[in-house]
């Protein structure tokens, strides 16, 4: 619903954010961050899409590159309703608040997902370093793809929630100058302040469950238990590891008989060296937002300690999101190579397509003189002088005289 009030709102009612601590972390941090981490994925999508990298584990780490460059874009909005110039201006606020459960619901979709595949991608390299015989016999096989498929329907069903979570009125204030919106839960009874009239729940009953049964689904399924899951294969992974490092050097004193067979699992080593990374700082940046997903539902949420605790976990798991690039760098040696060795490409084609620019223009000009008549080409050099004798000719021809 939306009304038009003459009444005009202060500054500080119109701002979108009050506080302090909300607005460091939320409003300052988080955009360097997004940035970062959006300009860092793409990179990674860069390396690990070539056909030479197309693995099952880099094709799971592509598609979780592609989730968290989807969170981190619809991240903007929250960290814009920061600034002044954004949180006052008419169209943002109408855009923002109007679609604030949508956007909110994208990005748990794509964080939800994220975890998942963080989760699969533990496992993946568990898998694969316990038994890789049979982790190489289904190298080339199309589940990956269902499984991604199945992890992002799944995800996308129980975040759905959010369209229903909250009821959100809207007013127009100061003649229709400003505009503001108020959001209640989507379970509650009966709205009681003055924005809803003292209305009772327009939602039926059925839309007051997804409401309330929704968030606490989401919080056991999407959030604690993956999180716990992750924790523990990344406990068996830095185990097992820890256990095919002391064989390497077993190995490194007797002669192998197969050579290939010890290089491709050393390659393996590498890669779950660098998996292990990735999800240690995962469990490290995204287990807070656990313990405050939980918090919510039991506490009020405009409360100025809630706000300050969520806005710190949230500024750590978009710091999650942007870290990846870094270790991939740090971790992975083959990264680091392929990386610089597209940038050189990317240079070279770059010089190579001005130099042919160039050269073609160069040739056109050839061209262009070569076409020219004989006779402009012979007396080319005295244009200017045959020009002005013409001329001299012309005007003492007018005046009658007779040149010779």
């Amino acid at each position: 619903m939306t009304d038009v009030v003459a009444h005009c709102l202060t500054d500080r009612q119109m701002l979108l954010a009050i506080n302090n601590v909300e607005r460091i972390f939320i409003g300052t941090i988080v955009p360097v961050l997004i940035i970062f981490g959006i300009s860092g994925n793409i990179l990674n999508l860069t390396v690990l899409l070539t056909p030479t990298m197309r693995t099952r584990s880099n094709v799971l780490l592509s598609c979780l590159a592609v989730a968290d460059i989807v969170f981190l874009v619809f991240m903007i909005p929250h960290a814009l309703a920061h600034y002044r110039f954004f949180s006052f201006n008419y169209w943002f606020r109408r855009l923002y608040l109007g679609y604030k459960m949508q956007i909110l619901y994208i990005s748990n979709w794509a964080s939800a997902a994220a975890i998942w595949l963080i989760l699969v991608i533990c496992l993946e390299r568990l898998m694969g370093i316990m038994y890789p015989l049979s982790a190489r016999r289904h190298k080339k096989s199309t589940r990956t793809a269902v499984i991604v498929t199945i992890i992002v329907v799944t995800t996308g069903l129980l975040t759905s929630y959010n369209h229903f979570s909250y009821f959100c009125a809207t007013k127009h204030f100061c003649n229709g100058t400003q505009f503001h919106a108020m959001c209640k839960r989507g379970d509650a009874e009966m709205y009681v302040e003055r924005w809803f009239r003292n209305q009772t729940n327009p939602n039926s009953d059925f839309v007051k469950a997804i409401a309330h049964y929704g968030a606490h689904v989401n919080a056991v399924c999407v959030v604690v238990i993956p999180i716990l899951l992750v924790a523990i294969s990344n406990a068996m992974l830095i185990y097992t590891i820890r256990q095919r490092q002391k064989q390497f050097t077993m190995q490194s004193s007797i002669k192998s008989d197969s050579q290939l067979s010890g290089s491709q699992s050393k390659t393996e080593h590498k890669v779950t060296i660098t998996v292990c990374a990735i999800v240690t700082c995962f469990t490290i940046t995204q287990g807070p937002s656990a313990f405050t997903t939980v918090l919510a539902e039991y506490y009020p949420t405009q409360h100025q300690s809630i706000i300050a605790v969520t806005a710190v976990v949230t500024t750590m798991v978009v710091l999650g999101k942007a870290l990846n690039f870094v270790l991939f760098c740090l971790s992975s040696a083959n990264f680091r190579a392929r990386l610089l060795q597209q940038t050189r490409q990317g240079l070279l084609k770059k010089a190579s397509r001005r130099m042919s620019t160039a050269t073609r223009s160069t040739t056109l000009e050839s061209v262009s003189i070569k076409l020219l008549p004989k006779s402009t080409r012979v007396f080319k050099g005295r244009s200017a002088s045959q020009s002005m004798n013409e001329r001299v000719a012309m005007r003492e021809f007018k005046r009658g005289r007779s040149v010779v």
